[in-house]
């Protein structure tokens, strides 16, 4: 199904139970990766953009994701959940040291 998001999405990081990290992604067309040409621009986490986002990682196992999120006038929607998300882009969008973040989650979760 296609749906309409005006070539822009949201890229929710989530590491454990958090989103670290959250970008908006603007287009030209409607793909929206940074390495398509997408222009990267901060965006404050919202507490739905953190449960949809939260939520999403959880139900595919995994501690570590990029949870893409389009804006639509049914709300919001999980568009992709990436297993091996890339951070190049959020990193020197948001100024958050993504590989830290993972650092320390990976070693709390080892000390539990």
């Amino acid at each position: 199904e296609f749906v309409p998001h005006g070539a822009k999405d949201i890229r929710a990081f989530v590491i454990g139970d958090r989103v670290v990290a959250a970008m908006l992604r603007v287009s030209n067309t409607w793909k929206t990766n940074i390495w398509r040409g997408a222009t990267p621009l901060p965006l404050e986490v919202t507490e739905e953009v953190e449960d949809v986002a939260v939520r999403a990682a959880k139900t595919i196992g995994c501690e570590v994701a990029g949870v893409d999120i389009m804006e639509t006038e049914r709300g919001l929607l999980v568009n992709e959940i990436n297993s091996q998300p890339g951070w190049k882009g959020l990193q020197s969008t948001t100024q958050v040291n993504i590989a830290g973040e993972i650092a320390e989650h990976v070693i709390s979760r080892a000390r539990d």
